[in-house]
């Protein structure tokens, strides 16, 4: 596309993208204004580098005489250390090779480009089409631009002297072939020119353009997800700066605290524990300064991610209004690194949380001031416990390396159920509801996690495996008719909101949601249903699977099959219409009920091997989470939701008990 002013877009050209980002502050992520270059040669807008100076030396000794470089963390020591520590950046050589690339670039100047094709040059341009990127003289406007061009937004620049190259989004290459970046392959999450995709990626399964793949996040919600899962990154960080500040705070109130205790105390005693009292001053005021430089350490990391996620949250946004495919794509790849390191930063502080109080030690005999009693002003000691984090932040700790414990146990019984009660199905919903299809007495039944009756309604045919659809809807399969039925959970009441019949006419015993459709099971075969019912058999044979799980993070479908035959495959998954194998019989056997947890760990009820197994989403990793010396008697359903599992279990003939397992650090 053409631009205005003198300046032409030559097709295939390698210079803007990597000479942009070249000019971009990596702080403020703007255009370097007054460069200052460290000895490391990474650059840095002169105000912000003397910001981070400041704010990383900030509670530091004064004698602090160097600072970490804010990319590569490279210890770097001013030229005159004795100058006040916000004139350091003015001390380091401006990087004129940019200071030189940023000049000419500053603005471009505005001419009609149609009169400059004309032979006209330099008449001035009153109207630039942000659509097109041109400018236009009115006459030009008119004549030209308006008879072939509709709803193109416009900007007035009568007047002005010049318009700045950041108004029009830059086009992003490839470095390798300096062709534009129209592509984007799946397969390996990458961009690519029309030449990469020809050369490297065409035997990929999934390779579509930058729109349409951009049109696919925004489609399937994923970009407004993981704008979601960056505010509530955020909120975790706002609540640990909050906290560490509280602590902050009563450190300060502890050493004034000790402050008091000591003045009270050298009341007693004569002039000559002067320096006494300086020295054990001199250690509290250490104390608290060392813990202070820990704390203000630990906001600072927080902040600096937190400041990350906001310009990543505003970046993205201002891509999506600008219809930017290729900077959506980057940005959501970059909020998804910011979660990791997010995780990362809540792991590592995780490991030294903990309450730290500053205590003023007096031995009581002193108070007596015994002549044959050594004079002391006592000590100064540093209390710390380790502690959880605040609520509200969810442990970074993986849930393959935590243990569980039982939290409560009840019956599913109710008194109007005539038979004893079976269960294949449950879902455990974020409000602390339970649904649960009871087999015998063709009921869909809702309870508190503590074991409060609810609701109850009853259903024909037999109900069996069951799914979530969202926090306040499940889904239910049924093993005898071919529908599935759609509940609606609402102030403690079930609410039936539609049925499902199959097209073919199968009976859906295994079921689960994958976000747009329905993926069940019959007795050994594999189908897709649409919300009206239309099915679609998958190429993937099954011997009696029973129960189905769905991984939204991975979109890998799993699947058991209830057989206890050595050799046979237990535990199969679905991806990309490929099935694999994840175990096989041995330590697990009669495979019924199974689900999948944050992390990506897949949970498995062994029916007859009376085991729930946990294992990792390749099957590489294995263990016996819950055995018959726990209290588990034929496990049947099982349903994870954050870092608590619920486990429906046959645990004596009166009829099922429900265990509630929750995962804990210990």
């Amino acid at each position: 596309m053409a631009e205005g002013g003198t300046s032409h877009e030559v097709p295939d050209s390698p210079a803007p993208p990597r000479e942009a980002r070249l000019l971009d502050c990596p702080i403020c992520l703007e255009q370097l204004h007054e460069p200052k270059s460290l000895p490391c040669l990474h650059s840095f807008c002169q105000e912000c580098l003397s910001t981070f100076i400041t704010k990383d030396l900030s509670g530091k000794m004064a004698s602090a005489t160097a600072f970490p470089c804010p990319v590569c963390r490279k210890m770097t020591q001013p030229v005159n250390p004795s100058e006040d520590k916000e004139k350091w950046a003015q001390q380091f050589p401006a990087n004129v090779i940019v200071k030189d690339l940023v000049k000419p670039t500053a603005l471009e100047p505005m001419f009609c480009k149609p009169c400059e094709k004309k032979g006209k040059p330099g008449t001035p341009a009153t109207i630039w089409c942000k659509t097109c990127n041109v400018l236009f003289c009115t006459t030009c406007k008119v004549d030209y631009h308006d008879l072939i061009h509709e709803g193109c937004e416009t900007m007035d620049v009568k007047g002005k002297k010049g318009i700045t190259p950041r108004q029009v989004t830059e086009q992003i290459r490839c470095e390798k072939h300096t062709k534009k970046m129209c592509y984007y392959c799946e397969d390996h999450q990458i961009l690519g020119c029309s030449r990469c995709i020809t050369i490297d990626h065409r035997r990929c399964d999934v390779v579509t353009t930058t729109q349409e793949y951009c049109d696919k996040l925004k489609t399937e919600s994923r970009l407004e997800d993981r704008k979601e899962s960056l505010q509530k990154t955020m909120e975790d960080i706002k609540l640990l700066v909050k906290t560490f500040g509280e602590k902050l705070q009563i450190l300060l109130e502890d050493q004034n605290s000790g402050f008091d205790g000591i003045t009270d105390l050298r009341k007693q005693v004569d002039l000559r524990l002067d320096a006494m009292q300086k020295d054990i001053t001199d250690k509290l005021v250490s104390s608290y300064k060392q813990e202070k430089e820990n704390l203000d350490l630990s906001i600072q990391k927080c902040e600096r991610l937190m400041s990350s996620i906001e310009n990543t949250v505003e970046s993205s946004e201002t891509a999506v209004q600008r219809n930017d495919s290729v900077n959506t794509i980057l940005m959501y790849q970059r909020g998804q690194a910011e979660m990791e390191s997010c995780q990362n930063l809540i792991t590592e502080i995780r490991m030294s949380f903990s309450s730290i109080r500053i205590k003023h030690v007096v031995d009581p005999s002193l108070l007596r001031l015994d002549e044959d009693i050594p004079l002391s002003l006592g000590n100064i000691t540093v209390v710390k416990h380790i502690e959880p984090l605040p609520d509200g932040i969810r442990s970074a700790r993986p849930l393959s390396e935590c243990d569980v414990k039982e939290v409560c146990k009840f019956s599913i019984k109710c008194t109007s159920d005539r038979k004893d009660c079976t269960s294949f199905g449950v879902v455990y919903l974020s409000d602390d509801h339970i649904v649960l299809g009871d087999y015998s007495n063709n009921k869909i039944k809702l309870f508190t996690a503590a074991g409060k009756f609810e609701d109850e309604v009853k259903v024909e045919g037999r109900p069996y495996d069951m799914c979530r659809i969202d926090d306040h809807t499940v889904a239910v399969g049924n093993y005898t008719i071919p529908v599935i039925r759609v509940f609606r959970i609402e102030s403690s009441k079930l609410t039936l909101t539609s049925e499902i019949k199959m097209s073919n006419g199968i009976q859906p015993r295994a079921v689960t949601y994958t976000g747009d459709e329905f993926v069940v099971s019959s007795v050994n075969q594999l189908y897709r249903v649409q919300q009206n019912g239309d099915s679609e058999s998958i190429n993937c044979s099954v011997v009696n699977c029973l129960h189905l799980a769905y991984d939204p993070d991975t979109r890998h479908i799993y699947g058991s099959q209830n057989t206890s035959t050595n050799g046979d495959v237990a535990v199969y998954r679905l991806s990309g219409g490929t099935r694999s194998e994840m175990t096989k019989v041995g330590l697990l056997k009669g495979a019924l009920g199974l689900d999948v947890d944050i992390d990506g760990n897949v949970y498995v009820c062994g029916q007859a091997s009376t085991n729930v197994i946990q294992m990792s989403c390749d099957g590489t990793n294995v263990r016996e989470l819950l055995t018959s010396s726990d209290g588990v008697d034929t496990p049947r359903a099982i349903s994870v939701c954050g870092t608590n599992l619920w486990l429906q279990m046959n645990h004596d003939r009166k009829g099922m008990k429900y265990a509630c397992l929750n995962f804990t650090d210990q």
